[in-house]
């Protein structure tokens, strides 16, 4: 018999000795072995519950942000509104030293109506557009006055359309009536036929 090889003669320094006993625990088997499906249900739950926790942190993070915005935004309008205020006091100040003449108010005679004239240029076309007015003060009164004209009979050289043809309303045929037209059909095809045969 050849001697026992090496490996199993040496053991490795660091190597810790065999355990002494192994208790087995039925309990924790079946725990262990039956607790698959549950253990993953719960993890499930876990990762849910992580996720709505996660959700919930989100949302409180983007409405600070929002309110945060809205506070800087007004903040900023309000330093707009008030520059703009004090550019006013600076104008009315200014203007205060004509305060000492009256305001007379708006004078009562009409404004002169004027034609405007403008021209547009596009690629190819120049167009001119004048303004004018359509009409003049006290122009109402004298047409108030004039014959009005009686429009009712005026069109009668106007072309009259053509009438309108009648439509023909389609109705389907019952399954007898369907039954009656194919028998009075065969009859006179037969009909003809023997009329041809005849001949």
């Amino acid at each position: 018999m050849p001697p026992p090889s090496k490996r199993l003669k040496t053991s490795k320094p660091g190597k810790v000795g065999k355990v002494a006993e192994i208790t087995f625990d039925p309990a924790a088997r079946t725990e262990y072995l039956t607790g698959f499906h549950k253990r993953k249900l719960q993890r499930k739950e876990n990762a849910r519950e992580q996720a709505v926790k996660r959700e919930k942190e989100e949302r409180v993070e983007e409405r600070r942000q929002i309110r945060e915005q809205r506070k800087e935004d007004l903040a900023q309008h309000v330093a707009q509104v008030n520059a703009e205020l004090r550019k006013q006091e600076e104008f009315s100040d200014a203007e205060g030293d004509d305060a000492n003449v009256d305001w007379g108010g708006v004078a009562t005679s009409a404004p002169a109506v004027q034609d405007a004239e403008e021209e547009f240029v596009d690629e190819d076309k120049f167009t001119t557009v004048t303004v004018e007015p359509m009409g003049e003060p006290g122009v109402e009164e004298v047409d108030k006055d004039a014959p009005k004209k009686d429009y009712r009979n005026s069109n009668k050289d106007v072309k009259k359309r053509p009438p309108k043809k009648k439509t023909i309303k389609f109705r389907y045929e019952t399954k007898a009536e369907r039954q009656a037209t194919r028998q009075k059909q065969k009859s006179k095809n037969h009909a003809a036929k023997a009329r041809r045969m005849g001949e």
